[in-house]
């Protein structure tokens, strides 16, 4: 329950900067750090003012509305074996890429593959 009172000097004080911070367009983190105030001190006093009637309360935030909350959704997903490979070698990379061969030798291509992703970076 709010009761309006008269305001007090330390009231109209923080009231001023209040009315600053809202038309400078700094968050109150960074206007407090500019005028070298407490950010403490500032949220003490938002408080203090509203529950005095001198400062319209806080808007809500969207993220703290329930009507804005979506439930979580899963996605079914079916892993599968990899399949057997008639090839003499196989090459399965982190992103899923998979190089398939045959042959006695490497193919020049993938032995050049190989060398880059050896070099550091």
């Amino acid at each position: 329950m709010t009761t309006t009172q008269q305001p007090t000097e330390r009231d109209r004080y923080w009231l001023d900067h209040e009315a600053a911070i809202k038309t400078s367009g700094q968050t109150a983190k960074a206007y407090a750090a500019e005028h070298e105030l407490s950010l403490h001190a500032v949220y003490q006093a938002r408080k203090r003012l509203r529950a005095m009637g001198l400062l319209a309360a806080a808007r809500r935030r969207r993220s703290d509305c329930k009507a804005t909350r979506r439930p979580v959704a899963f996605s079914k997903v079916e892993l599968t074996a990899p399949r057997a490979s008639q090839a003499d070698f196989r090459l399965s990379l982190p992103n899923g890429l998979v190089l398939e061969w045959s042959g006695s030798e490497l193919p020049l291509p993938v032995v050049e593959l190989v060398e880059r992703l050896a070099q550091p970076r």
